[in-house]
């Protein structure tokens, strides 16, 4: 009975109707599950990876930020110790604009002393703190740093200290400057403790010495790196990435870990995957009932349908029959339900399709063709031989030919080279795809062109293989990337070289000096009375003195001499082999003509005179700061000598 129930068309369509059904549901579940554990698993990858880079670059900003202001700050004071000491709460007043940026200031002596708190810690004054592993860091090292984490007894918080050393105009140390930064304040952390990921993820800030500073975004006290959680100790290990790991609690989370470049810390931004995961976990309940749903309403519904359904089909069988015999001219009736009107429909269309299909076909090849007559790049289409086979009109911008280019040989047109070759058919046939090389395309014309060939292979290795170039104009680029190659060492007003890249002239012949028979010299420039011309006769007049200025000191030095502005009224010049007497006469020459400098405005006559110091390089120099030192010596000499002078400070080898 069962066998004579399945013998029947309808009824096996429903079983495999309703079966189809049943795999499809559960296939369809299954990797619909799977492939959203995927995406949610990438996705839970590339947001905790974006929060742990955001706030690592976040940390590492306002870190960049303060080290800045306080070796500035360190910088500027330039005195010998005992002036240090006597002025010391002079220096401290001066750093009240860099204050808000740290808890507490403190101006140490070289011993570890503490000579001035801002605001004013009574308890630590006079105090001796050179036992403290950042000062003597500081000292040994003398480079800036920042502290391991410890609880302050000023205010019993979870603070780090940053020091810079101070030195004299001679290089030597004569004390430090601190700053303290109390962890849990607003300004400094608030970004971690405020980010959340997901409903349940968290971010957590240690150091690699292992010491948590921020644990799931609260900020208390500083804790301990659990040992039992490996996220943490790859991190402290130096681990930078994404990987699985467990949370605080023991549940398996995906934790992306950055560390900071500014401070030995890292950022941990963990996401437990029962968070993650959520939204597929909720999809395969959701799809299971949808599942149970269909099946039982489409059980009576199909085997009615299926029985309905074979009786038009069976008419349609005897309409294409008598079709084929030739018995019926009209096409066959498009009745039924949809599938069988389908049928009917392709069977009376199939001639009329392929009348329409080879319509589209040419149609398509039109819009190709008008498509890439639009283009401004060149296309061109070869066989292997280098005969072109097709050539879009901006091809013959770059061919240098303007009559039809099919038929033509088209290395016979142009040349193409590199950097390093030139490249021929040859080159190009036994070459895999090219994408975006860079070289001079010459055509017959005599035009030399900055392009950008891409080539393709059609058919490789078939009896009608074809190769597609296109052709770019790169001229535009390549004018804009040199413009910006400018714009990177030169100063915008005066087109000096900058400070940066006078920086790099002055270390290689730093290196040079052993060398040289006659020494090189570093000349500073710094303009007396520039800020009356901006004062009373405006930026606008101070920036035509700076740029005619430029113009003087172009024309005294020679063309292998740098010149930059330093910014400002500060400018430098460098004289390769020149030695200490000429560059002594040249200083001269800048000073005379920098103070004939004149420019009148409203019946006033504006100038500036210049304070000049000069040194030679020696190879005892062991970085350009002690030259740049000698220099800068030599213009405070001249200032205080009443300004308008050159003072040259010899090196100590000289």
């Amino acid at each position: 009975m069962i066998r004579a129930w399945f013998d029947r068309l309808a009824n096996r369509g429903l079983v495999l109707f309703v079966g189809a059904i049943v795999v499809t549901v559960v296939v369809v579940s299954l990797v619909n599950m799977v492939i959203s554990r995927q995406e949610l698993e990438q996705q839970a990858r590339s947001q905790v990876a974006t929060v742990a880079e955001m706030l690592r670059y976040e940390l590492d900003r306002k870190l960049i930020e303060r080290f800045g202001v306080l070796t500035g700050a360190a910088d500027s004071v330039r005195m010998d110790e005992i002036s240090f000491r006597q002025f010391s709460g002079l220096i401290m007043e001066r750093q009240r604009p860099i204050s808000h940026l740290f808890e507490h200031l403190f101006l140490f002596d070289r011993q570890g002393l503490v000579l001035e708190s801002y605001p004013e810690v009574g308890e630590l004054a006079g105090a001796d703190l050179s036992g403290r592993t950042y000062f003597q860091d500081t000292v040994d090292q003398l480079t800036p740093q920042i502290s391991e984490p410890f609880t302050s007894f000023v205010r019993e918080l979870p603070t780090v200290v940053m020091t810079a050393p101070v030195f004299d105009h001679n290089g030597s140390l004569v004390g430090v400057l601190a700053g303290s930064i109390v962890l849990t304040s607003n300004n400094f952390l608030s970004e971690i403790s405020a980010t959340g990921i997901g409903n349940e993820g968290y971010v957590t800030l240690a150091s690699r010495s292992g010491l948590v500073l921020v644990r799931k975004g609260q900020i208390g006290g500083i804790e301990t790196v659990a040992r039992n959680n490996p996220a943490d100790q790859a991190a402290i290990d130096g681990f930078e990435g994404v990987t699985r790991g467990v949370t605080r609690d023991g549940e398996p989370a995906m934790v992306a870990i950055q560390q900071l470049d500014m401070a030995p810390w890292f950022v941990s931004a963990s996401w437990p995957l029962s968070d993650a995961f959520g939204p597929a976990n909720r999809l395969g309940e959701d799809l299971a009932w949808i599942a149970a749903m269909v099946v039982l309403g489409m059980l009576p519904f199909s085997f009615f349908l299926f029985r309905r359904y074979l009786n038009p089909l069976r008419e349609l069988a005897e309409q294409i029959h008598a079709r084929h015999l030739g018995t019926r001219e009209q096409p066959v009736e498009e009745a039924g339900y949809q599938e069988i009107r389908e049928l009917a429909v392709v069977f009376n269309r199939v001639i009329s399709d392929r009348t329409e299909v080879e319509a589209r076909l040419r149609a398509e090849q039109q819009r190709g063709d008008s498509i890439l007559a639009a283009l401004q790049e060149g296309v061109v289409m070869t066989d292997t031989l280098g005969n072109i086979r097709y050539a879009n009109p901006a091809a013959g911008n770059f061919l240098g030919r303007g009559y039809e280019l099919v038929g033509a040989h088209l290395f016979e047109l142009v040349s193409f080279e590199t950097e390093h070759d030139q490249w021929s058919a040859g080159h190009f046939l036994g070459s895999d795809e090219i994408h975006g090389m860079d070289g001079i395309l010459r055509n017959r014309s005599g035009q030399a062109l900055d392009v950008e060939i891409t080539m393709l292979h059609v058919s490789r290795g078939e009896v009608d293989e074809r190769l597609i170039f296109v052709i770019r104009d790169d001229s535009e680029r390549r004018r804009q990337e040199q413009q910006l190659s400018w714009q990177a060492t030169h100063d915008s007003l005066t087109g000096l070289l900058n400070r940066r890249a006078f920086s790099t002239e002055l270390v290689k012949w730093l290196a040079q000096a052993s060398a040289l028979e006659v020494p090189t010299v570093l000349m500073l420039i710094d303009l007396d009375h520039f800020k009356p011309v901006n004062d009373e006769g405006g930026h606008l007049l101070g920036d035509e003195l700076l740029r005619q200025l430029s113009e003087i000191l172009k024309g005294v030095v020679r063309k292998t001499d740098a010149v930059a502005r330093f910014g400002g009224d500060e400018f430098a010049i460098l004289l390769p082999a020149c030695g200490l007497g000429r560059g002594a006469d040249l200083a001269e020459q800048v000073r005379s003509g920098i103070g004939a400098l004149q420019l009148e405005q409203d019946g006033r006559r504006f100038g500036v005179t210049a304070s000049i110091g000069l040194t030679d390089l020696n190879a005892g120099d062991s970085s350009p700061r002690e030259a740049l030192a000698r220099a800068d010596e030599g213009a405070y000499a001249a200032k205080a000598r009443g300004r308008n002078q050159v003072v040259a400070v010899p090196s100590t080898e000289a």
